[in-house]
C-alpha cells in the first residue's frame, strides 16, 4: 500500500497550518492564482506561479512568503511522485529559515523531507526528520502524527513490533479522538502490524479504522481499507479479498488515485482465477501505468524547466546587474578623470596666461626702459644744454619729441583694449593692414573668419598672436609679402600665416622669440606648428577647436 495518502493528509493538515498563520500583507499576484490553481487541483499550472512568487518574495527579502512558496512546490512536486525534486526544493526552503519562519512552516519541511526520504526507501534518514518535528514542535496533533509516520517506517522495515508498541502509545490520546481521520490512520497502521504478527485483534482495528473513514466519506482512506482488509482475507477467505479488492478499485476510480487503482488491479489479478479477467485486468494495468508513468515524466521535465528558466534568467540579471554596476563606476571613474584633466587645462591654462601677461609686462617695460626711456633721458639732456632759442636746436627738439610720441603711441596700441564686438573683425584687420607698407605688402583673407563664432579669450589671444607675428616680422624677416588665411573645418579654425622672409634655421630661437604666441594659444587649447628654412620664408599654422 502506498504512503501517499497515510502521509500526505498530514502533510495537508500542515501546510493549511502554514497558511493560516500568513500574517504578511495582501498576497502578490503570482501567489494569489497559484493558491486559486492550488484550490482546483491543478498542481503543475499552480507551481509556475508559485515559483514566480517565489522569485518576486525573494528579491523583496520576503523570506517568510518565499519559504511557503518553496514548500507548496516541494509539496506538489511530492504529489506528481518527483521525490528528488520535492527533497531539492525543501531543502532550498530550510536554507532560508530565519527568526521570522514559523514552527509550523518548520515542522513542514521536516515531515516534506520525511515522506520524501520514505518514498526513496531511506528510512533511517525519514525516521530523523520525523524526530526532529517532535523535537521542534508543541502541537499534540502534531506530535501524534509524526509518531504514526515512524510506526508505519516500522511496518516498511518488518519491524512490526517496535509498530505496535509505538502506535499503542498514542492511540488513545484524546486530542486523536477530535481528529477522527487521523485516529483511523493510527488504528490501520496496528492493524497492519497485528495483521503481520498473526495477531486476531487485527481485523478489530481494520474495521474500526473503515468504519470511521466510511462516516467521514474520505474516499482517499477508504480505498486504504478496503485494501488492507483484501490483503487481510487474500489467503484465508479469496473471495471475500476479491470483493474488498473491487471496492478498492471502484473507491480509486471513484477518487481519481491511479496509485491505488493499479494496487488493487494487481491484487486482482492474483486473486482471480478466471483469464479473461486476468488478461482484462492486466491489460487495463499497464495502459492505467503507462499513461501514469508519463504524466509524471512529463510533469517533473516541466518542473525542471520552470527551475532552469528561472535560474537562467536570474543569472543573466545578476549578470546584467554586475556589467550595468561596471559601466556606472566606469562612467563615474571617466567623470572623475575628465574633471581632473579639465582642471588640470584650466590651471595649465591659467599659468601659461600668468606667463603671458608677465612676460607681456616684462616685454613692454623693456620697451619702455630701451626705447622710450632712453629717448626722453637724451631729450632731457639735449634741451638743458642746448639753446632753445635757435631754430635749429628747437626743431630738432620737436622732432625728438614727435619721436617720443610715436613710440608711446606704438607701444600703447600694441597693448591697448581690444573690442571683442561686432567690430572686432574690423579692428583686427586695421592692426594687420597696419604693418602694411611700400615694401611690405600683406594679403588678408578674412571670409571664413566671419561665419565662426568665437568666444572673447579666444579673440583676444588670436589678435594678440597677430600681432606678434606681425611685430616679429616687421622686425626680422626682410620680407617683401606676407598672406594670412582663415579656413574654416567641421571641427576647427584653421589659420595660416607665411612670408616671403629670409627665415632660419634655428628653431630654438623661434622658440624662445614666439614663446608668448605658443602660450597664448595653448591657453585656448589651440595647437601651433612653425615652418621655417634659410632663405624659404616663414609659416605658421594655427589650429582652434571651435
Amino acid at each position: 500500500m502506498s504512503f501517499l495518502k497515510i502521509g500526505f493528509l498530514a502533510f495537508l493538515f500542515l501546510i493549511t497550518s502554514c497558511k493560516n498563520q500568513e500574517e504578511n500583507p495582501a498576497l502578490d499576484a503570482n501567489l494569489e492564482q497559484a493558491e486559486n490553481l492550488f484550490a482546483t487541483k491543478q498542481y503543475r499550472k499552480a507551481y509556475y506561479y508559485y515559483n514566480q512568487s517565489f522569485l518576486f518574495n525573494k528579491e523583496q527579502h520576503n523570506t517568510k512568503r518565499a519559504v511557503f512558496n518553496l514548500l507548496r512546490m516541494a509539496h506538489i512536486e511530492n504529489l506528481e511522485c518527483d521525490y528528488i525534486g520535492s527533497e531539492a526544493t525543501t531543502t532550498q526552503a530550510i536554507k532560508l529559515f530565519d527568526k521570522t519562519i514559523p514552527i509550523p512552516y518548520q515542522t513542514n519541511a521536516y515531515i516534506s523531507l520525511g515522506l520524501n526520504y520514505m518514498h526513496l526507501a531511506n528510512y533511517e534518514d525519514a525516521k530523523s526528520m520525523f524526530e526532529k518535528v517532535i523535537q521542534i514542535t508543541d502541537d499534540s496533533l502534531t506530535v501524534y502524527i509524526s509518531k504514526n509516520n515512524i510506526g508505519y517506517l516500522y511496518i516498511k522495515q518488518k519491524e512490526y513490533q517496535k509498530a505496535v508498541r509505538l502506535l499503542s502509545e498514542i492511540e488513545n490520546e484524546k486530542i486523536l479522538q477530535e481528529s477522527p481521520l487521523d485516529y483511523a490512520r493510527i488504528l490501520d497502521n496496528k492493524g497492519i502490524a497485528l495483521f503481520h504478527l498473526n495477531d486476531k485483534l487485527a481485523l478489530s482495528y481494520l474495521e474500526k479504522a473503515k468504519t470511521i473513514r466510511e462516516a467521514n466519506k474520505d474516499d482517499s482512506q477508504i480505498v486504504s481499507s478496503y485494501m488492507h482488509l483484501a490483503e487481510y482475507y487474500k489467503n484465508q477467505e479469496p473471495a471475500t479479498a476479491k470483493e474488498w479488492t473491487q471496492k478498492a478499485y471502484h473507491s480509486a476510480t471513484k477518487a481519481f488515485i491511479p496509485d491505488d487503482r493499479l494496487e488493487a488491479l494487481n491484487l486482482l489479478f492474483t486473486t482471480t482465477t478466471n483469464n479473461d479477467l486476468k488478461n482484462q485486468y492486466h491489460d487495463t494495468y499497464i495502459h492505467i501505468n503507462d499513461s501514469l508513468q508519463q504524466a509524471r515524466q512529463q510533469a517533473k521535465n516541466q518542473f525542471a524547466k520552470i527551475k532552469y528558466d528561472s535560474e537562467k534568467a536570474e543569472t543573466e540579471k545578476t549578470a546584467y546587474q554586475y556589467k550595468m554596476y561596471g559601466f556606472i563606476v566606469l562612467l563615474i571613474l571617466s567623470v572623475a578623470v575628465f574633471i581632473l584633466l579639465y582642471r588640470l587645462t584650466i590651471q595649465k591654462n591659467k599659468s601659461k596666461i600668468l606667463e603671458t601677461q608677465y612676460t607681456t609686462e616684462t616685454k613692454i617695460a623693456k620697451r619702455l626702459h630701451d626705447e622710450l626711456a632712453n629717448d626722453v633721458h637724451n631729450t632731457i639732456a639735449f634741451a638743458e644744454t642746448q639753446n632753445l632759442e635757435n631754430e635749429q636746436n628747437k626743431e630738432t627738439l620737436l622732432e625728438n619729441l614727435d619721436t617720443i610720441y610715436q613710440r608711446a603711441r606704438n607701444i600703447s596700441n600694441e597693448n591697448k583694449e581690444i573690442n571683442t564686438g561686432k567690430n572686432y573683425l574690423e579692428q583686427l584687420k586695421h592692426m594687420i593692414n597696419a604693418y602694411s607698407s611700400d615694401t611690405i605688402n600683406v594679403i588678408l583673407n578674412t571670409s571664413a573668419l566671419q561665419e565662426v563664432p568665437l568666444n572673447s579669450e579666444v579673440k583676444i589671444a588670436l589678435y594678440r598672436v597677430l600681432q606678434e607675428l606681425m611685430v616679429n616680422m616687421k622686425k626680422h624677416s626682410e620680407c617683401s609679402l606676407v598672406m594670412i588665411s582663415f579656413k574654416e573645418t567641421n571641427s576647427a579654425l584653421e589659420i595660416n600665416y607665411s612670408d616671403n622672409g629670409k627665415g632660419t634655421d634655428n628653431q630654438l630661437q623661434i622658440k624662445n622669440g614666439l614663446q608668448n604666441v605658443e602660450n597664448r594659444i595653448f591657453s585656448i587649447n589651440g595647437n601651433i606648428t612653425f615652418d621655417t628654412e634659410p632663405n624659404k620664408g616663414f609659416k605658421v599654422k594655427i589650429t582652434i577647436p571651435k
